[in-house]
């Protein structure tokens, strides 16, 4: 028996409910038989590698059908699915597919100049997959569609409980890791077998085996879709796309390289989606002007849920999508690839109910009294990764034990009220949450330094109406000043080895930085200094 995802899937294809739709993007729709087949054929043609159990499958690719069934596919061989992002350029991606050493890339047709570019310095990928219609582009690889009808005669699942899904994610160095979670503790975490869908079955245990929990999943009507708005190469949407299903909720995802919300409105009307996962104001803020502008329309109607993680909704976009679905069930939470889930919204902004196995502890690691006022981090306990993947000191780090319990150390600041509820404060880190993409500062500082104008930098996160924080730099240099510094040079600069995204928006010159004698910046002064420098730029 094994609580696994891809198993899930398998088992569903083959009992009575079998045709039903698994998958769709755009207008293709595919039922759990056909994905089963077309994985299979993946699957077979992974084991044909010889590649080691549990072997590392990287997923460069957009939204997609074929994302997901290389998920599946892979977790069918017992081998483990790994997020790449898509904005990321050269030497990020080397850094990633060799420290998180990926032995297969499935990448999509688009990026088939990029792979083939960095082809040789990828020490430990022995396969490539090329996602796309036409005609395969790098001869190395092979085409995605011609697995589909790879000979899996003799092929035998490999699933188990034990398989992982590594969710990688940025480090405080600028070099990913990779968050390691079995395929159990995921699907208990979540509830897969209890929550969400199964909730009308009204169950009083949790199923004793997998065959059980897939009876149960036929017993339910046939569902409307689920929709993920953000890439599924973020965990928050890849973990709830999973988890759909598992519980026999096809997930619907959308065409295009960027977000489109008159799209994304057009097929919620087309398949009368159920619901959606955001991440914050990103998604909110055009998905609401959209529904403003096609008011007459009643768009949301379908929608029941709608989940958001990863990054902060506004009351303002809050209050915008239940004034066009006055009925939503509305989920603001805190998580991260580590803590998943951990806290929920209130009515209230900034404030946060704590899930059960949630405490928070102060710097001493005493738990942290109702009322007291005292600052104190969140750990989030109960089903957890099982660590980092090779960076044990930093697994020793976020995941700890407490008074005989596990917990993962989420970096979150809080009080907690007498009520409660938690008082968020921030991170406590440097990241910059930035539309749901983490930007640790210290890789940009890095690039930053080999400019020839600037001798030392910082990084800070500004407030952004749409993306929560907007990246922003603080420079020295000998004789640098606003007036030569060169901020499109710089921003060029950063972009030669950096993804977009890390792109400084705003760059000011300073004489001093003022750090401390040991070096350590005061980040106060900088945050203030470059909120001054931006107040000047909007009123000028």
């Amino acid at each position: 028996m094994a609580w696994n995802i891809s198993e899930a899937v398998y088992q569903i294809s083959t009992s009575s409910i079998g045709e039903r739709a698994a998958l769709i993007h755009g207008d293709e729709v595919i039922s759990y038989r056909e994905v089963i087949r077309r994985c299979s054929g993946i699957a077979s043609w992974l084991q044909s590698l010889d590649l080691p159990p549990g072997a590392h499958i990287g997923h460069y690719m957009r939204n997609s059908n074929a994302y997901m069934e290389a998920f599946i596919g892979a977790g069918l061989a017992g081998m483990s699915h790994v997020n790449v992002n898509y904005r990321y350029i050269d030497q990020e991606l080397i850094d990633l597919s060799n420290g998180l050493d990926i032995r297969v890339l499935v990448y999509d047709a688009e990026f088939a100049e990029r792979v083939a570019n960095i082809h040789a310095q990828l020490t430990e990928t022995v396969g490539f997959i090329e996602v796309g219609s036409g005609p395969l582009r790098n001869d190395f690889a092979v085409r995605m569609e011609d697995l589909y009808d790879y000979d899996s005669s003799g092929f035998e699942r490999q699933t188990s409980s034990d398989d992982l899904i590594l969710i990688a994610t940025g480090g405080t160095t600028g070099l990913p890791k990779g968050t390691q979670w079995r395929h159990e503790d995921i699907w208990r975490k979540q509830q897969i077998s209890t929550g969400n869908a199964m909730l009308a079955l009204q169950l009083e245990a949790h199923p004793e085996t997998i065959e059980e929990h897939t009876a149960n999943v036929v017993k339910l009507p046939e569902a409307k879709p689920f929709m993920p708005l953000s890439p599924l190469m973020h965990g928050a949407a890849s973990l709830m796309a999973i988890l759909m299903l598992a519980q026999g909720v096809p997930v619907l995802t959308a065409p295009g390289e960027k977000f489109d919300a008159d799209l994304t409105l057009d097929l919620i009307r087309q398949y009368q989606v159920s619901g959606l996962a955001l991440v914050g104001d990103a998604f909110a803020i055009p998905l609401v002007e959209a529904l403003d502008r096609r008011a007459d329309e009643n768009l949301l109607q379908s929608i029941i849920l709608c989940v958001s993680t990863g990054a902060s909704l506004s009351e303002e976009n809050r209050s915008g999508l239940l004034r066009h679905q006055p009925n939503l069930i509305l989920f603001d939470t805190l998580g991260s690839s580590e803590a998943s889930g951990f806290a929920v919204s209130t009515p209230e902004a900034g404030v946060f109910r704590p899930m059960p196995t949630t405490r928070v502890f102060d710097d001493e690691m005493q738990e942290v009294v109702p009322g007291s006022d005292t600052i104190g981090i969140a750990y989030s306990g109960g089903f957890s990764p099982i660590g980092y993947y090779k960076q044990p000191e930093k697994s020793a780090e976020t995941f700890v034990e407490i008074d005989g319990q596990r917990f993962v150390m989420t970096g979150d600041r809080c009080t907690v009220r007498e009520d409660g509820m938690l008082v968020l404060l921030g991170r406590d880190s440097t990241v910059i949450n930035t539309g749901g993409e983490k930007v640790y500062t210290v890789e940009i500082e890095r690039a930053l330094l080999d400019h020839p104008t600037i001798t030392d930098a910082l990084v800070v996160g500004l407030p952004h109406p749409r993306f929560g924080k907007m990246v922003v730099a603080v420079v020295e240099g000998p004789n640098l000043s606003a007036d030569n510094l060169d901020v499109a040079d710089t921003q060029a600069h950063v972009g030669k080895t950096l993804a977009p995204y890390k792109i400084p928006r705003q760059i000011f010159a300073i004489e001093s930085l003022q750090r401390a004698p040991n070096g350590k910046p005061d980040y106060p002064f900088i945050t203030a200094y470059a909120q001054a420098q931006a107040d000047k730029l909007t009123t000028t």
